[in-house]
């Protein structure tokens, strides 16, 4: 149920059809583990805790650094040299009381991913990083936790669709089987502070969207920031994906 503080503070949001009571209700009911508190995770967390899910959980172990205030707008410079998710939960929790926001110390690993995807109904992937992704990727398919991958660099963003929770395959892997970190990141090759904004909601739109109503399958979405273009592509399994490639046999 929804209190009436709740129904006046989502009223523009309980407006909509596609959402409605029923509809906020099961933001509420819902968990989402959040992975990165950089530029992504700053905006995309904005957006979900305004919007009333239920419980954000924030994992990051990195400490913010003058150069992140650019692009991570939850941070201040006062900030410096703390912990990104406690920071980033403290701001979150007094955007939206009525949001439990959890802040993990660490970085998501092999060792501790069972733990940190116990009970969580979706995965929103905002790190940097493609041996990270392909990790994330890895421990939800294999639990079946829906999860929803973004990346951002220069003027290009991604948006990953991965519906594990109802689709076992294709995967992250499928989409990028031989990218490494060696092809660049941010640090190397730079970013424009606003599309971390563009991406990061788009990833909270779209996690919204699923959550309440289930539509995609697997999808990617390309942003182009030069020209302000969104193109989108069904993704299909590909043989080149050892973990995907024996279940379409």
């Amino acid at each position: 149920m929804l209190s009436n503080a709740e129904f006046m503070r989502y009223s523009r949001q309980l407006m909509l059809p596609d959402i409605a009571e029923a509809g906020q209700i099961t933001l509420k009911q819902s968990k989402v583990l959040l992975i990165g508190c950089g530029g992504l995770g700053n905006a995309a967390s904005q957006y979900l805790v305004s919007s009333g899910i239920g419980q954000l959980t924030l994992v990051d172990a990195d400490t913010i650094e003058l150069s992140n205030l650019q692009r991570q707008i939850l941070f201040r410079q006062q900030d410096i040299g703390q912990n990104k998710a406690k920071v980033a939960a403290k701001q979150l929790q007094q955007l939206n009381p009525h949001v439990n926001v959890i802040a993990i110390d660490t970085h998501f690993n092999s060792n501790n991913a069972t733990a940190l995807l116990a009970k969580q109904h979706w995965v929103l992937d905002c790190t940097d990083n493609f041996a990270s992704r392909k990790l994330i990727n890895m421990h939800c398919q294999q639990q079946g936790i829906s999860l929803l991958s973004a990346a951002a660099i220069a003027q290009q963003g991604q948006l990953m669709l991965w519906p594990f929770a109802r689709q076992s395959y294709p995967c992250y892997q499928c989409l990028f089987p031989d990218l490494t970190d060696s092809a660049g990141s941010c640090s190397s090759l730079g970013v424009l502070a606003p599309l971390l904004g563009v991406i990061g909601s788009l990833q909270a739109m779209l996690l919204i969207q699923q959550i309440i109503s289930p539509t995609f399958n697997a999808r990617l979405w390309q942003f182009t920031g030069t020209a302000l273009g969104l193109s989108s592509y069904q993704v299909n399994t590909s043989s080149a994906c050892p973990r995907c490639c024996h279940q379409t046999e």
